[in-house]
């Protein structure tokens, strides 16, 4: 398995790590940097650090590269326009990560 670096990533401070990954086969689809402790809905293209999917290209959806179930459909948000994937629930499992 190899993990591809995001270029758009931006260190956000106060965050914590999350390992997204998919619900059906167990492959990790991001590493994703998590403000707050509310659930997590959307990922922000911009918060996520590296992952199994080339984030360098914009893509409509997040498909897992094993099994091809959709974890994410691509949308921008209204108030400050930046580009977002909101999650399908019971498509991924979460996991923090420590350190």
């Amino acid at each position: 398995m190899t993990l591809r670096k995001n270029p758009c990533c931006v260190k956000v401070r106060g965050s914590h790590i999350l390992e997204v990954s998919c619900a059906r086969c167990d492959r990790l689809i991001a590493r994703y940097q998590k403000v707050g402790g509310s659930s997590l809905v959307k990922m922000y293209r911009e918060r996520i650090t590296e992952g199994s999917i080339d984030f360098s290209q914009s893509h409509g959806a997040l498909f897992c590269p094993d099994c091809g179930a959709r974890i994410a459909t691509r949308y921008i948000t209204k108030p400050d326009r930046k580009e977002a994937y909101r999650l399908t629930p019971s498509a991924f499992h979460k996991r923090k990560v420590c350190g």
